[in-house]
């Protein structure tokens, strides 16, 4: 893995692929997120992993010709599914996803240029990038690999676990995960042996408040940042592959890495001093559900999110009525929702209007710093995180189809009111916010 950041005040996409498959085998009696091999604890910054000592990492590598080349990391998640970042499979000049025939992944792969009798070879028959993807901000930086032929599990080779997701605060910076791959070393070249690392989860306050021009454009909820500024981090070569999670000696993919921001303008080396971006993996669990084959079991979060084709279920809002001291941001709304088993409400129409309208009259007044009565609020789903003057829903991605706006906005005062609230007490009037302000939660969910 590499020991370095990614790219400057320009974004740098982290060449890296994961894909991972939930299910557990009860029949053959395999299990996700064990390893089959007993190895010492891991160490905080960079080191030389052990074979088998994440038997899920794959290597991602694209053919031309005679000519082979390791492209980006990538995580398995059942027999037939790979998860990794949808750059790595997508043409920076076009937008074009590659084609699956130019591709392969390595399994059990220790070092790069040793093929030794724990690596399985498989060709991928489709790539299925998310259809939201930002190739410019990397936002919805996911893809699906399905692979030509099946995976065999051996001590080398083993599925990660994928959900339910274990409960991760991505914003207290306590939490730690740790990142493998064969990224750029301190020496600027690829590493040979599969190389990790333990990285803290950064908030997002902190992590925007280190690079404006970078992360202002590339925060949303559905990512979340990690690392080091001191010359331990991922790096070139790294991407796609996963932020692994132990919880309760069961490993987890919570998050794949995506981004960082350049060494220096115009180069494609990671800084060293920046923070990276990784992709959430819980904010994506129908796209993984869906293009893995996974069955949603009960246990599993937010698999009832959609609306049924049916109509047969109806939506309903829960408001969180948090102490003052407890409020949260505008992040960690999302993820407060998503704890639920809900999404941050999404509001289309005039009845959802008249539901939020209901629940607003019964919010109290609140007193603020100064000892001043204000209006409650609560954040909502909608944002202009991409700060084109374009507010969208966060969970569905589209547009804002019903605007029940306060008077004169939204007017994205001073470029950072990017996220939207709705304010209470016997109303419903959306605003504009930045998005590190402490307010109230408003969450979806379909029953």
């Amino acid at each position: 893995m590499a020991r370095r950041g990614v790219l400057s005040s320009s974004l740098v996409l982290l060449i890296s692929i994961l894909c991972f498959d939930l299910l557990v085998d009860v029949a053959l009696g395999n299990r996700c997120g064990q390893r089959k091999i007993k190895l010492q604890q891991l160490v905080t910054h960079g080191y030389t992993t052990f074979p088998g000592e994440f038997p899920w990492h794959a290597a991602l590598f694209m053919v031309a010709g005679f000519k082979k080349s390791y492209i980006c990391g990538g995580s398995l998640v059942n027999e037939f599914s790979i998860v990794t970042a949808a750059h790595c499979v997508t043409d920076p000049a076009t937008g074009l996803v590659t084609s699956p025939a130019t591709l392969f992944v390595q399994l059990g792969t220790f070092k790069l240029n040793l093929h030794s009798d724990t690596v399985q070879e498989h060709t991928v028959q489709q790539v299925i990038v998310h259809s939201d993807f930002q190739l410019v901000t990397s936002k919805y930086d996911i893809a699906v690999l399905k692979l030509g032929t099946q995976v065999k599990y051996t001590d080398y080779v083993q599925p990660i676990c994928v959900f339910p997701q274990p409960v991760v605060n991505f914003n207290d910076g306590a939490g730690r995960g740790v990142s493998v791959g064969w990224g750029y070393t301190e020496f600027d070249t690829l590493s040979d042996a599969l190389r990790g690392a333990t990285l803290p989860l950064v908030s997002y306050t902190t992590c925007l408040e280190s690079n404006p021009d970078l992360f202002d454009r590339t925060i949303y909820d559905g990512m979340f940042c990690a690392g080091f500024k001191n010359g331990t981090n991922v790096c070139n070569g790294d991407s796609g592959g996963g932020m692994y999670y132990n919880h309760n000696s069961v490993w987890y993919l919570i998050g794949i890495v995506s981004f960082t921001a350049a060494r220096e303008v115009d180069s494609n080396l990671c800084s060293t001093k920046e923070y990276t971006g990784f992709t959430k993996v819980s904010a994506f669990e129908d796209f993984i559900v869906e293009h893995c084959g996974l069955q949603s079991s009960a246990t599993n979060f937010a698999t009832t999110t959609k609306k049924p084709s049916n109509g047969a279920k109806k939506k309903h809002y829960v408001a969180s009525n948090f102490a003052p001291e407890s409020k949260v941001n505008w992040f960690q709304a999302g993820d407060y929702c998503r704890s639920l088993g809900h999404h941050l409400a999404e509001i289309k129409s005039e009845q959802d209007n008249a539901k939020v309208k209901e629940i607003t009259s019964h919010a109290d007044m609140e007193i603020d710093a100064h000892g001043v009565s204000r209006l409650k609020h609560f954040w909502i789903g909608a944002n202009d995180l991409g700060v084109n003057g374009v507010f969208r829903w966060q969970f569905s991605g589209k547009p804002l189809t019903y605007t029940h706006w306060r008077s004169n906005e939204p007017d994205n005062k001073n470029n950072n009111e990017h996220c939207v609230l709705v304010l209470g007490n016997r109303q419903a009037f959306w605003a504009d916010a930045n998005c590190r302000a402490k307010k109230q939660v408003l969450c979806e969910i379909w029953k």
